[in-house]
């Protein structure tokens, strides 16, 4: 009965451990949408049928999912409807990286928290294990495949380098997210 209770356990601190490290790389995006003034549209949590759907007072809406695996926010497409850029294209290439920033941010926060004080052992464990987790989602979403925050800075550094997506294919390619 002890394994199972200890099995439970180590289940539901993994699911928070997830959860948490979702948040603040979203919290990255969303911050970094704020500070830029990028209208945010959307912020999703979840996969799956939606739970609960709210708006919020500056037009825009909070999803809750069935399935907490994820989290996105939602912001206007680059492009206007007549082709014309909505905004500076280093304004999309410091949302895009402002997750991941966090995220690497947010793993040296855990690793400097082994050290303060005398935390009990498995704290200290769960600490480090979080800071790894964090630190490789991280690395992981940099990599350019449509999709994740890697996919979405190479179509932007592409853009950069004067190779230009229709609207409507550069839609699609984000669209794979």
């Amino acid at each position: 009965m002890a394994l199972l209770a200890s099995v439970v356990l180590a289940i539901i601190a993994m699911v928070v451990a997830l959860l948490v490290i979702g948040v603040a790389h979203e919290c990255g995006h969303l911050v970094a949408a704020r500070w830029l003034h990028i209208r945010v549209r959307r912020i999703t949590f979840g996969h799956g049928p939606v739970l609960l759907r709210r708006s919020m007072g500056d037009n825009s809406e909070f999803v809750l999912r069935v399935v907490p695996t994820g989290m996105a926010i939602g912001v206007p497409g680059r492009h206007n409807p007549d082709g014309t850029l909505r905004r500076p294209l280093g304004h999309d290439m410091t949302l895009a990286v402002a997750g991941p920033i966090v995220s690497f941010l947010f793993a040296a926060l855990l690793f400097a928290l082994t050290r303060v004080g005398s935390l009990a052992p498995w704290l200290q464990y769960w600490l480090v294990a979080n800071a790894l987790l964090s630190a490789t989602s991280s690395a992981a979403n940099l990599i350019p495949v449509p999709g994740l925050d890697g996919g979405h800075l190479l179509l932007l550094g592409l853009a950069r380098l004067g190779v230009q997506l229709s609207p409507q294919r550069e839609i699609r390619c984000s669209a794979l997210a």
